[in-house]
């Protein structure tokens, strides 16, 4: 069959008739078996072409601008040194009871040297300084470095023009972990005591929250923002 004489392979045909119908150039030519799975140049090039596709589609040009530079940040963080590369690594936090799993965008290590990336792609700013989610995946992978005396974490988030770093020593994961195992206990015992504060942004029964709403809603939250007042929750939520 004659191969279409498209724009990507209009140069190779017009070097060479011959490619444009192999099987009848070449007798008993049998094509390669296409394995999209595959490692290779042509399955790297289709992948990448989604991905910037869907980026084309989904921002406007202030955000693709800020993809870029989010792209070129971790670019330059992996030319630091002959790290080993990580993308969307899991394993599991042995260091909890329950030991579940977690996964983290991305992974850069040496036997001294751990950097954490997680992308956000909300527009609020996210802060890595104190940041438990990134705390919790320094925990998680700090055996990767035994010889590290800390980890540098990173938020890159490209839609809010925001791209933060914090080195937390060992001692501060170390602290993290056995805060985080005395509440991990404290839940997995049957303690369901309320405890509303900032951290209830994305809490299904936050009556404000900014995912997805559950029903019904915290009773100490709605305490909390509407004292006294007898709210109706059905009325609110009309």
């Amino acid at each position: 069959m004659i191969e279409r004489f498209s724009a990507s392979q209009a140069a190779r045909h017009m070097a060479c008739h011959a490619s444009a119908d192999l099987g009848s150039a070449i007798p008993n030519w049998q094509p390669p078996v296409e394995d999209p799975t595959k490692d290779n140049a042509a399955n790297r090039g289709t992948g990448m072409h989604t991905m910037a596709e869907k980026i084309g589609e989904a921002t406007t040009p202030k955000e693709m601008a800020g993809f870029g530079r989010a792209i070129e940040y971790v670019g330059e963080l992996r030319q630091r040194r002959r790290f080993t590369f990580l993308r969307e690594a899991s394993v599991k936090a042995m260091w909890l009871d329950s030991q579940p799993d977690t996964t983290a965008d991305v992974v850069l290590y040496t036997k001294d040297e751990l950097h954490i990336v997680d992308y956000k792609f909300g527009k609020i700013p996210v802060e890595a300084v104190g940041n438990p989610q990134l705390l919790y995946y320094a925990a998680c992978f700090a055996e990767l470095s035994p010889k590290a005396q800390g980890a540098e974490l990173h938020i890159v988030q490209p839609f809010a023009d925001n791209i933060t770093s914090w080195y937390v020593t060992a001692a501060e994961i170390q602290r993290f972990m056995d805060e985080a195992i005395v509440h991990e206990r404290a839940i997995q015992a049957g303690d369901r005591s309320f405890g509303p504060s900032d951290e209830c942004k994305f809490c299904p029964a936050n009556p404000h929250t900014r995912g997805d709403k559950g029903r019904p809603l915290c009773p100490a939250m709605m305490d909390l923002l509407y004292p006294s007042a007898g709210v109706d929750e059905e009325e609110m939520l009309a």
